[in-house]
């Protein structure tokens, strides 16, 4: 062009043509690509009863279980120890003396279990789960434990134990006494009454 610098470069941009992207530095830093978040897959549904769990954020969770029976505690078969010696009996005023003597409110409860089809049963679910450790599977004072404890467990199938009324031997069973423990806060009433129940079975 007439009066151009001749040491002058121009640069011709045609008309609608996109000007050419700046190349950036070497040394320019590159941004991290990030990865387009994916969204948890949903929970299943929940089955059977949930127990209540937190996570790291305090948000609940449903945690899915099932609820089983409690099993009776493992006792060896047959009982390890030959039947504890039955206490002597002493009667006065025709009643047999009991060694563990019950108050005399006991002798007014009434076992409400006495007559229900399931009652022995049951009793012997929890008998096994709490006193066959001690007592022994029949009540004869033999079970695993038996020779473990400072005092013996009684005989069960003695005619001592079984002169108690039902109220004598539920009280017995709910308050307990050292080294047997009380059975008050581990079975519900009814099914404290049902171990009566299975106590009656015992035959010396």
């Amino acid at each position: 062009m007439e009066g151009a610098d001749p040491g002058r470069k121009e640069t011709v941009t045609q008309a609608g043509a996109e000007a050419p992207a700046p190349t950036p530095p070497v040394d320019a830093p590159v941004a991290p690509s990030v990865a387009p978040s994916v969204a948890p897959p949903a929970a299943p549904p929940a089955t059977g009863d949930t127990a209540r769990a937190f996570d790291s954020e305090g948000k609940q969770l449903d945690i899915p279980f099932q609820v089983t029976p409690a099993k009776p505690a493992p006792t060896p078969a047959p009982d390890p120890f030959p039947a504890r010696p039955t206490p002597k009996v002493v009667i006065v005023n025709g009643k047999i003396v009991q060694e563990w003597q019950a108050p005399e409110e006991s002798l007014a409860l009434v076992n409400p279990v006495k007559d229900h089809p399931d009652a022995v049963a049951n009793g012997r679910e929890w008998y096994l789960q709490r006193c066959a450790d001690c007592h022994g599977k029949q009540g004869k004072g033999n079970g695993w434990l038996s020779k473990g404890v400072f005092k013996p467990p009684t005989n069960l199938a003695s005619q001592m134990v079984q002169a108690n009324s039902d109220g004598e031997l539920y009280w017995k069973i709910t308050n307990g006494r050292s080294p047997m423990p009380a059975s008050r806060i581990r079975f519900t009433d009814e099914q404290r009454w049902e171990i009566v129940s299975y106590l009656r079975t015992f035959k010396p």
